[in-house]
């Protein structure tokens, strides 16, 4: 054997056993950092709060004094399990420092008295879905952008692109930053309400209209009398805007440009009427429209939602003072043919308001609806509301019963609190003013005296066999004063 070989085969030898030797080495360390899960279910921790694998559930609500411990957290990142929600709420938790890493979806942090959250927080949460930090003390100044800034890759921090509903609402927020939202751009659901804008500044509206991929925004009871007229132009894909509880006098004209808006809220504002040049603009994608307990409001006019072709349901419940609702309200000639079209609605909610006719052509095709609700509204029960007590309430009674139970007359008083159902199965309904019934009876006394008359005069003549004295000559009135027992007659 030459040199050469020689010192080959020494090489040789040596890399195979510096080759198991590393090998052997690799083993031993990587036994030495695995360590063995803990057993969540059994752990102190689940002892403390409740546990849920079914629900994939960690509930510490109201069972901490202070955040999860470092051993607490131990047994979550090294755990046999891994919960997709944690609900820490009711702890009086005051700040938010940067988390653990853990693969957590939903994190509700909701009425605690947290003020201040650390740079990049939830940076180590990848998976983070939904954050719920309502009913905290945060203010602007702790809401900075980069509160929500991912982990440090390259040259650029990463965003928190799970992040899909953002819930901030009952807080003490009167601005939001321009940038805010840089670091979760994919944001769906955005919730201010109950918090002290009482103005939709320019940065907020900055804030707000950057946010492309927007579902919903809830800015209600933010005390405000407007909206910004391009706050919704950027959130091109919002379906639900609720913006009740606030000082709205006229309707936004910033709706005109929520286009593909599917869900609009706004109860509780001060709007006194829908007419003139306060309607809706052209809404083509709105289906459900909320306006209930709206104090002033006390008249729906001409047009004034018939530019909403698409509504399938509307709900003006509980306005105390709304007296008429126009005929062409809902309408509008589409085509500009000979008929005027009207919204596919299924569903009417008109509960307890001050409507006391229902107007026929309101709306044609009545018989679609699956539910109308009249309940608890004065009523009149004579021939101005023909159509309310001859044909709607049959059909409401047949679809859904428990409807048709509170519609009650108001008018005429001898039919107050009698339900509008039993003034038609038992046909009771009076004339529109009560005048009828004495034109009637002045057209009986008119006919019925000089005929009398003239069949005496006849019958003293011999003119006639005997007149029959059984015959009852006098006339009943159109209608008589109700009575109220169970055998109700008429």
């Amino acid at each position: 054997m030459n040199l050469v070989t020689s010192t080959i085969l020494v090489v040789t030898i040596f890399c195979i056993v510096i080759t198991k030797v590393a090998g052997q080495s690799e083993t031993t360390t990587a036994a030495a950092v695995t360590k063995e899960k803990t057993n969540v279910k059994e752990s102190a921790l689940c002892k403390k709060c409740i546990c849920n694998l079914d629900t994939s559930l960690l509930d510490c609500s109201e069972k901490l004094g202070q955040w999860l411990s470092a051993e607490e957290w131990e047994i979550l990142t090294n755990g046999d399990y891994e919960f997709k929600t944690i609900k820490l709420e009711h702890n009086n938790l005051t700040s938010v420092a940067i988390l653990p890493k853990y693969s957590v979806e939903n994190l509700y942090l909701a009425y605690n008295q947290i003020a201040d959250i650390a740079d990049a927080a939830f940076q180590n949460l990848t998976e983070l879905s939904t954050l719920d930090l309502s009913h905290n003390k945060l203010t602007a100044k702790a809401l900075r952008p980069d509160v929500f800034k991912g982990r440090y890759s390259e040259n650029a921090f990463e965003a928190l692109k799970n992040m899909k509903s953002l819930n901030l609402g009952n807080n003490e927020i009167h601005s939001l930053d321009a940038d805010l939202f840089e670091h979760i751009p994919y944001l769906e659901e955005l919730i201010l309400c109950s918090n002290t804008f009482q103005v939709i500044d320019k940065l907020t509206e900055t804030a707000i209209s950057g946010l492309t991929s927007l579902k919903t925004l809830d800015i209600s009871y933010l005390e405000i009398e407007d909206l910004p007229t391009t706050v919704l132009h950027g959130p091109r894909d919002l379906d639900d805007l609720i913006a009740s509880g606030n000082l709205f006098r006229q309707l936004p004209e910033a709706l005109k440009y929520a286009k593909n808006l599917e869900r609009l809220v706004l109860d509780e504002n001060p709007i006194a009427s829908l007419e003139g040049d306060n309607v809706f603009p052209p809404m083509t994608s709105l289906r459900y429209l909320r306006m209930s307990y709206m104090p002033y409001l006390f008249k729906i006019g001409t047009g004034a939602l018939s530019e909403l072709q698409n509504l399938t349901e509307l709900i003006l419940s509980d306005n105390k003072v709304l007296n008429e609702i126009d005929e062409l309200a809902l309408s509008k000639n589409v085509t500009g043919g000979r008929y005027l079209d009207y919204p596919p609605l299924e569903h009417v909610y008109l509960k307890n308001c001050n409507l006391t006719t229902l107007p026929t052509p309101l709306l044609v095709r009545w018989d679609k609806l699956k539910t109308l609700d009249l309940r608890f509204n004065p009523w009149s029960c004579d021939t101005s509301n023909d159509h309310l007590i001859n044909i709607l309430i049959q059909q409401i009674n047949k679809t859904n019963p428990l409807l048709a139970n509170d519609v009650l007359c108001a008018t005429p008083s001898e039919l107050k609190d009698v339900t509008v159902l039993r003034v038609s199965n038992e046909h009771l309904a009076a004339g529109s003013s009560g005048s009828l019934i004495w034109v009637g009876l002045l057209v009986v006394l008119l006919i019925a005296i000089p005929t009398i008359l003239g069949a005496y005069v006849m019958k003293r003549r011999g003119c006639f066999g005997l007149f029959n004295r059984n015959e009852n000559g006098a006339s009943r009135a159109l209608y008589n004063r109700t009575s109220f027992n169970e055998d109700f007659h008429i």
